[in-house]
């Protein structure tokens, strides 16, 4: 009995599980970190677009801002234009 185990223990077969074990479990955190470099480098990538669609709508809203200062100059001339009815009026003395 005594001799059947040591026979198992120095026989290099009775490892082959351990060897099948340990190159799977090598292959699979081989594939993780492949997985895990591929995931880091897309989120750099799309890091770096964002950015660069930050500083474009940033530049698309500087040059839109003129649009809006219509508005301003809408009510300025609506002034100005009930101004010179309101003229008229006198002027003419009526209607």
């Amino acid at each position: 009995m005594q001799i059947a185990a040591t026979n198992a223990a120095t026989n290099p077969e009775s490892y082959a599980g351990w060897y099948i074990g340990i190159t799977i479990g090598f292959i699979i955190v081989v594939v993780v970190v492949i997985l895990v470099g591929m995931i880091l480098s897309q989120a750099s990538r799309i890091g770096h677009q964002a950015l660069d669609g930050i500083e474009l709508m940033d530049e698309a809203r500087d040059n839109s801002l003129p649009v809006w200062d219509l508005q301003l100059i809408n009510g300025s001339i609506t002034s100005i234009w009930r101004s010179a009815e309101s003229a008229r009026k006198v002027i003419t003395g009526g209607t």
